[in-house]
């Protein structure tokens, strides 16, 4: 049958209407269009096909599928996301996802077709006035009469979809206007400024923040914009404020961070809302009124809230700010920070906030490892935030559990955590992940659904399917509409009419071609999780769960709350709640102090969170003293350093703060490298740098490295205060590791004139007779190196100096937290007429840019130091390239007799477990004392642990400086806590103090499950025991998943050579700890703590590669 719509015509300025629209979707940006197209739309759909390497059609089972699916793509992106349906009931499929759309702020556009306009066919078959229905649910909608209009009416429509507040709009196009020919006119693509607020409101602003002691931001959804987000991000990094979010602002800012004091995922009674209650100024920043408020409001009280956001605040009874900066959000942020910088204003030290947040912290950890079934809902939010990585998409339908997900899953970056916390509908959790997973095809995706929102778009498993999505849908199966049955228990009323059945979820999955998995326990949940995301296809996880548990805590949690603000004003001497502000008037008009209720409160968890420990410190004064007092060397706080790309320094932009590990405060600024810099690096590397390091002379590559001897000799106190502001390590110890790094130049100094082949006689058979030979070692080429943060001198000096020693040009990665100890290096290097400039590359750079540096094949070898889990993923993605890996370990130290003394054993030990605050590989984790001598270590042990003296890392005093970051604390003093919930014994410390330190810690008889003892802490905790069989504490050793290095004191000679024997590590330190690395050594482990060896000789015939000149009858005459 012919296409009596394929209109050909001669004139180059006519088109075909759809064709048109075609175009300007693609010039709109428009990747994808979903939707279900219908008779009516078969122009449309025609135009698609001929544009289809541009434009690509998404076939979904429902309209309402394609509307939730283009609304995504609007979040995502800022940019509208289109639909497609036929009139009629098509057209009214959609009206769900535009309301979504519409109160969520999303931008999208929807085209629905019709029949045609000029002249009947079908009378009002299937008619219905679809712009009229889409009036209340848009922010414009029109039907286009003539082709000759469309041009201007849908470039009217896209401006006004993302114009503030962003949104849904709504195109007719009937079928006669699309298959008419129109102008070629294309309408110019208008940028769209937002404009900014008037001065006399940020002024106000600027005032309201001066006169605030204990100000709070509450990030809101409309702070959802890439500007916007980075105003923020250094704002509350720069002021120290504290914040917490709306559901539909996570993500805006890092939840890891100090000053996130939780998720108002309800609007009162939460244990974030304690904090508020203490605030006196809360700054609503993106606030949008379609979100179910953050705080309730009420008059009369004295704390004052800040409205800062595109539109003006509606005014209602529970949201009625002070003051008001409309206009663009980022801009506003950006002023009131200038100001305020100007002004030197910050609220860095928060100790009310800080300690309630330690407080409430410990209530929220509640649950997590519950191993319940069917499964605790909180159990299940906490093995969601292991399995995903940092840039995972976790999409929510609506249930209960989304509240849950809200108030435990810290999300990481913006958009990663998407929820409804607007309109709130169910059914649109699996096409919103969908969605996800077509923009992002890279990343993982996972959507969360209960069973009753499942089943409302479970048909759109196909489209996964069809799609060949990798992608995971988890089910929440508790047979019933949950939130509303819970909600049915708590008003009173009988459990009535809100049970389901359901299908088999599996064989369901599986009929669409999906893999069906059902939990059985909560044990299996997360590997099983695990698994789905590393795995091809589209994956369906039931589980059954239940809110009982939860259901029971939130009830508690009001009052615990109160209880916590009582503790906190109870160690700080004052009153800290203004009543009326947060709707206790009673209290307030009596002027008593509101009591709490006083039923079932927990406060044995509370109890036991850490409370503020005296830490060994000098004064702030004397703490800057120490800083200002370094005047003379290279880097001062505020300096910003170059990287170092073919030799030269370049600083292209000062994105990577290092910070005071002690202060939390900036000391300076680094240029970050990007991906096209770590592939120019390489470009020079595998080029011209290898061949000058190739033809270099031994002698001059003695040169190289003995000068940066003689220049780290001369500068060994500078280098080692700046490790100890960077890495937080005690000054004593920062000057040891310079010394490591001189001692480890200098030894491949003498190792590069000693890189020798052999002469072998090959006569091994009558056919060989006269064959001889000459090897040499070559070097391999261009090198990767990447380093960790703990020795950011000497672990990165062990892949630099023998690098240089065989001649190879590298790419070195520093530890983004420690990147000055190896920036030094590359100064040296770069000021020595020696070396080649070609030769050597050192960048900053965030994981992402460095993938390069693992999956390039232009690197002949990567060298890698830092975590097993990182190490054996980067040695998946290296392709052909061999791969040197130093990982990590949980050093075990059999303590046999004290024949080196009781003191001197102590001594040792000690210094072995807590030097750096246990942040070495090789730090003593696991100690086993024979039975006849335990006690009598085990005292001394605990005694001289308790002396140690934290502090400032600049103090010659201090032996315990700060662990890396607050995050480290925190998971250090958790496992510590687990260990002694696991039936452990804590001798000492343990507690979480001052952001960073941990208080050193003895944990006797910890189970073998405890992640203290099976896993790599890190930080300054030792477990203890005894035994009575030396071969049964040598298997004991041995049960574990590392095998770096362990240390023996025994005077047995038999017991030391047994030891070395069946000890399965890389090294056997026979009377001493584990903890020592002499630089010579061959240094490296077994099982998941490595592969090859480090040690300067070691290292350069891995940097080498041996090639051999056969001969015949050389010599003979």
């Amino acid at each position: 049958k012919p296409n009596n719509r394929s209109i050909m015509t001669s004139d180059s300025n006519m088109i075909k209407t759809s064709d048109l629209l075609v175009d300007i979707l693609i010039e709109e940006g428009v990747q994808f269009v979903f939707g279900i197209p219908g008779e009516e739309n078969l122009d449309f759909l025609d135009s698609l096909r001929k544009k289809q390497g541009d434009i690509k059609l998404i076939l979904t089972r429902h309209e309402q599928a394609a509307a939730f699916m283009s609304a995504t793509i609007g979040r995502l992106t800022g940019q509208p996301g289109v639909a497609l349906t036929t009139l009629g009931p098509g057209a009214t499929n959609l009206t769900t996802g535009a309301a979504f759309a519409f109160l969520g702020g999303f931008p999208c556009f929807f085209l629905t077709g019709q029949k045609p306009i000029k002249e009947s066919k079908q009378a009002n078959f299937q008619i219905i006035n679809v712009v009229e229905m889409m009036k209340p649910l848009t922010k414009f909608t029109k039907s286009v009469a003539s082709g000759n209009m469309l041009a201007a009416t849908v470039r009217r429509a896209f401006a006004s979809s993302v114009t503030e507040k962003p949104g849904p709009v709504h195109i007719e196009l009937a079928e006669d206007v699309a298959s008419e020919l129109t102008s070629k006119r294309i309408f110019e693509k208008l940028t769209l400024r937002r404009p900014i607020a008037e001065q006399k409101a940020i002024t106000r602003a600027v005032e309201l923040l001066m006169a605030a002691q204990r100000p709070v931001v509450i990030v809101g959804a409309a702070a959802n914009r890439q500007r916007a987000i980075a105003a923020l991000r250094a704002f509350v990094a720069e002021t120290g404020i504290y914040w917490t979010s709306t559901q539909m602002g996570k993500g805006v800012l890092d939840e890891r961070a100090k000053g996130f004091l939780g998720c108002t995922a309800l609007s009162d009674n939460d244990l974030v809302h304690g904090a508020l209650n203490m605030s006196d100024l809360v700054i609503m920043i993106g606030h949008d009124e379609s979100e179910k408020p953050p705080i309730i409001m009420l008059p009369g009280g004295t704390r004052k809230v800040l409205h800062i956001s595109f539109t003006p605040a509606i005014v209602d009874n529970v949201y009625s700010p002070s003051a008001q900066v409309v206009g663009d959000v980022a801009n506003a942020v950006w002023q009131i920070h200038e100001e305020l910088r100007a002004k030197g204003k910050t609220w860095e030290h928060q100790p009310v906030f800080k300690r309630y947040k330690e407080l409430a912290d410990v209530v929220m950890e509640r649950g997590k490892e519950d191993g319940s079934f069917p499964m605790n809902i909180v159990r299940v939010v906490s093995e969601l935030r292991k399995a995903l990585p940092e840039d995972a998409i976790l999409s929510l339908d609506n249930g209960l559990y989304k509240v849950v997900i809200a108030r435990l899953f810290k999300a990481y970056q913006p958009n990663t955590v998407l929820l409804d916390n607007a309109l709130a509908t169910m059914g649109a959790g699996v096409p919103n992940a969908n969605a996800c997973k077509i923009l992002y095809p890279d990343r993982k995706v996972i959507s969360v659904s209960g069973d009753g929102g499942f089943m409302m778009n479970e048909a759109e498993l196909a489209t996964c399917v069809q799609y060949d999505m990798n992608i995971v849908h988890v089910i929440l199966n508790d047979s019933s509409f949950g939130m509303i049955k819970w909600k049915q228990g708590n008003a009173g009323f009988d459990y009535w009419g809100l049970d389901l059945k359901n299908p088999d979820f599996v064989a369901l999955a599986e009929s669409y071609g999906a893999h069906g998995h059902r939990v059985t326990s909560a044990e299996e949940f997360g590997p099983l999780l695990a698994k789905c995301l590393d795995s091809n296809g589209t994956h369906v996880i039931e589980v059954p769960f239940s809110y009982e548990w939860f259901s029971a805590e939130l009830e508690e949690t009001e009052k615990e709350c109160y209880h916590i603000v009582e503790m906190v004003e109870k160690e700080f001497g004052t009153c800290l709640i203004d009543c009326k502000s947060h709707g206790h008037d009673d209290a307030a008009q009596t002027g008593a102090k509101a009591t709490p209720p006083t039923a079932s409160v927990k406060q044995t968890d509370i109890a036991s969170a850490p409370a503020p420990a005296p830490v060994e410190k000098p004064s702030e004064a004397k703490h800057q003293k120490l800083v200002t007092s370094k005047k003379d060397y290279v880097v001062q706080k505020g300096s910003s350093l170059p990287f170092y790309l073919g030799g030269d320094p370049y600083k292209p932009n000062e994105n990577l703060a290092v910070l005071n590990k002690y202060t939390g405060e900036e000391f300076c600024k680094v240029a970050l490298a990007d991906e096209s810099h770590v592939d120019k690096a390489i470009e020079i590397a595998a080029g011209v740098g290898a061949k000058k390091m190739r033809e270099l002379p031994a002698y001059v590559r003695q040169q190289i490295l003995q000068n940066v001897v003689d220049e780290a000799t001369r500068r060994r106190d500078e280098f080692g205060y700046y490790l100890a502001i960077e890495a937080g390590k005690p000054i004593k110890d920062a000057r040891g590791e310079a010394d490591r790094l001189i001692q480890t130049f200098k030894l491949a100094a003498e190792e590069s004139t000693r890189i020798y082949g052999e002469y072998a006689d090959l006569e091994i058979a009558p056919r060989a007779t006269g064959y001889s030979s000459v090897t040499k070692r070559v070097p391999v080429g261009p090198v990767s190196l990447i380093s960790p943060f703990n020795f950011p001198l000497n672990l990165a000096a062990h892949k630099v100096a023998p690098a240089i020693a065989a001649g190879c040009p590298f790419v070195l990665k520093p530890a983004s937290k420690t990147p000055l100890g190896a920036l030094l290096i590359g100064e040296i290097l770069a000021n020595d007429p020696n070396m080649p400039p070609e030769g050597f590359s050192i960048l900053p750079c965030s994981r992402e840019a460095g993938n390069l540096l693992t999956t390039d094949n232009r690197f002949k070898l990567m060298s890698f130091t830092g975590s097993p889990d990182v190490g054996y993923a980067l040695k998946d993605k290296a392709s052909k390239k061999p791969v040197v890996l130093e990982l990590g370990g949980n050093a075990a130290c059999i303590i046999d007799d004290l024949d080196v003394g009781l003191s001197q054993l102590v001594d040792e030990v000690v210094h072995g477990a807590f030097y750096q605050s246990g942040q070495s590989c090789i730090s003593v984790q696991r100690l086993f004392v024979r039975d006849t001598i335990y006690e009598k270590f085990r005292d001394a042990f605990v005694s001289k642990v308790k002396t140690l003296k934290a502090g400032d890392p600049l103090d010659e005093d201090t032996f315990i400086g700060p662990v890396i970051s607050e995050d480290d604390a925190k998971r250090v003093e958790s496992w510590v806590q687990e260990a002694v919930e696991g039936g452990a014994t804590l001798l000492c410390g343990g507690n979480r103090f001052d952001r960073v330190f941990v208080s050193p810690a003895v944990v006797e008889n910890v189970p073998r499950t405890a992640k203290l003892y099976a896993e790599e802490v890190f930080g300054p905790a030792v477990c203890i025991e005894k035994y009575s069989d030396f071969k049964t504490a040598v298997a004991e050793v041995n049960n574990s998943r590392f095998g770096l290095q362990a240390g023996v004191y025994t005077n047995n000679f038999n017991y030391a050579h047994y030891a070395f024997d069946k000890i399965d590590a890389g090294g056997v330190c026979i009377n001493s700890t584990p903890s020592v690395r002499i630089d010579s050594q061959a240094y490296g482990g077994v099982k998941d703590s490595g592969l090859g060896r480090e040690g300067i000789k070691y290292a350069i015939e891995d940097y080498t590669e041996v090639k051999v000149m056969v001969m015949k009858n050389a010599g003979k005459i």
